[in-house]
C-alpha cells in the first residue's frame, strides 16, 4: 500500500493549501490507485525535504513530478492514456506554465499580499512561543524562495498581471470543452485544477482569483474536477493518519 504525506487539510475552501499535494492526491484517487493519506506537518522528513512525498514499497520518493514518473515506470500508472504525442506535449507545457510560473503568484498572494489573513489561517493554535517563531520563519524562508525563483523581484502589480495572463492561456486553451483533451480527464486537467481550487476556493481576495473568476469555463472545470476528486475519495475508502 502506497502512503501518501501531504500537509494537514487546514485551509477552508481548498483540499489542501499545497496545490502539489492537491494534484498528487487527486492523480491517485483519478488513477484508482490504492493509498493511504498520512498528514505530515515537517517537510524535512521527505527525500526532497518537501510535501508531498509517497513511500513506496520501503522507499521515500519526493516531488509530485517525480513520483508520477516512478508509478508509471512500476505501476503502469499513465494519467495521459489515450493522448498523442502532440497532446502529451501540450499537457506537459500546461503543466510546467502552472507549476512553475502561476504557482509563484499564488505564492505571492498569500505571504507578501494578504499575510495576516493567511497567518491567521494557517498558524492559529501554535503554543507560544512557536506562535511568534514559526510564522515569522515560514514567511521569511517563502519570500526568499519567491524572490531566488525570479517573480518576486517583480512589483505586485507585474505579479498579478502574468498570473492573469496565464490563467488567460488556460481559459483559451480549455475553450468549451469539459476537459483540456475532450471527455475526459487527464493530467494536465489535475494540474490545472489543483492550483486554480487553491486560488479560487479560500477565502482569500486578490487580483489573481478575481482573475480566475472572470474565465466561466475555468470556474466550471473546478467544479467539475472537485466533483471527481471527491466521488473518488467515497470510493477508495483513504485512510486519514496523522503521521508521528
Amino acid at each position: 500500500m502506497i502512503r501518501l504525506y501531504t500537509f494537514p487539510a487546514s485551509l477552508k475552501g481548498t483540499p489542501n493549501p499545497s496545490q502539489f499535494c492537491v494534484k498528487l492526491e487527486a492523480a491517485l484517487r483519478l488513477a484508482g490507485v490504492p493509498h493511504e493519506l498520512w498528514y505530515e506537518m515537517d517537510p524535512a522528513k521527505g527525500p526532497k525535504g518537501k510535501l508531498p512525498f509517497i513511500e513506496i514499497e520501503g522507499k521515500r520518493i519526493g516531488d509530485s513530478t517525480l513520483i508520477l514518473y516512478h508509478l508509471k515506470e512500476k505501476l503502469g500508472v499513465d494519467l495521459d492514456r489515450g493522448l498523442s504525442d502532440l497532446e502529451r506535449a501540450q499537457s506537459h507545457v500546461i503543466e510546467r506554465m502552472v507549476e512553475e510560473r502561476l504557482y509563484w503568484a499564488i505564492v505571492h498572494s498569500r505571504w507578501a499580499d494578504n499575510w495576516e489573513v493567511v497567518k491567521a489561517m494557517f498558524f492559529t493554535g501554535l503554543p507560544f512561543p512557536l506562535s511568534l517563531i514559526v510564522p515569522r520563519m515560514a514567511r521569511r524562508d517563502m519570500l526568499a524562495a519567491l524572490g531566488s525563483q525570479g517573480l518576486g523581484r517583480h512589483t505586485s502589480e507585474e505579479i498579478y498581471d502574468l498570473g492573469a495572463r496565464d490563467l488567460a492561456a488556460l481559459a483559451m486553451l480549455l475553450g468549451d470543452k469539459p476537459f483540456f483533451f475532450g471527455n475526459e480527464p487527464h493530467l494536465a486537467d489535475i494540474t490545472v485544477y489543483s492550483a486554480l481550487i487553491n486560488i479560487i476556493g479560500p477565502d482569500i481576495e486578490t487580483p489573481l482569483k478575481e482573475a480566475a473568476l472572470s474565465y466561466p469555463n475555468l470556474v466550471l472545470h473546478t467544479e467539475r474536477m472537485g466533483e471527481l476528486y471527491a466521488a473518488r475519495r467515497q470510493r477508495q475508502k483513504i485512510t486519514l493518519t496523522l503521521a508521528a
